[in-house]
């Protein structure tokens, strides 16, 4: 006789992060147990413990997919046009998140959760900024032939710059009534101050 409740395949490490890291981005860490992402996935609480020791561990697991999901679209970006194309694209990241369900960056989510302080996830949060500021960085750099940079500040200050910017308009964005068209109102003023083609 064939075992009961075999009618679905067994969830995958990667699909149990892909959902954990759309609950995380709209809940939160504090705000969501393992309990309610088992709900979510239609299994028992105690299965994501087959894949990860604790809640801290799948946060952290859900975040380097998301840094190395967000790294392969930086890579595809920087094969594109001239430098200000691949900042409209990159600003393209943040706004598309608000399109697709008013969803915030899962880095701006976490960032700001006291009970977030395990320091591998830590960790974690400092290489997804590491990655967006130094891209922006080389970004910058490649491109100042064709971009009229700020005279005496240093590339990597300047992307550090857009980051924290796109981030916190992110964050302001949300309380509009069209966040993602406010988002892309927003950061194109923060690249016009920050980068202006040359003539």
């Amino acid at each position: 006789m064939p075992p009961a409740k075999k009618s679905h395949s067994p969830l995958t490490r990667e699909t149990i992060l892909g959902a954990a890291i759309g609950l995380f981005q709209e809940r939160g860490f504090s705000g969501l147990g393992m309990r309610q992402i088992a709900d979510c996935l239609q299994i028992k609480a105690p299965s994501l413990y087959h894949h990860f020791t604790s809640k801290e561990d799948l946060a952290r697991q859900a975040l380097q997919l998301y840094r190395e999901d967000q790294a392969a679209r930086l890579s595809a970006i920087a094969a594109t046009g001239p430098a200000s194309e691949q900042l409209r694209l990159y600003a393209e990241l943040f706004a598309g998140m608000l399109d697709d369900g008013s969803r915030p960056c899962l880095y701006l989510m976490l960032v700001r959760e006291p009970s977030f302080q395990e320091q591998a996830c830590i960790d974690e949060l400092r290489l997804f900024v590491k990655q967006n500021v130094d891209w922006l960085e080389a970004v910058l750099r490649n491109g100042k032939d064709a971009l009229r940079l700020p005279s005496g500040i240093p590339e990597r200050d300047l992307a550090e710059t857009i980051f924290a910017s796109f981030e916190g308009i992110m964050a302001v964005s949300l309380m509009h009534s069209a966040p993602a068209a406010a988002f892309r109102e927003r950061a194109n003023t923060v690249l016009k101050l920050v980068t202006n083609p040359a003539p």
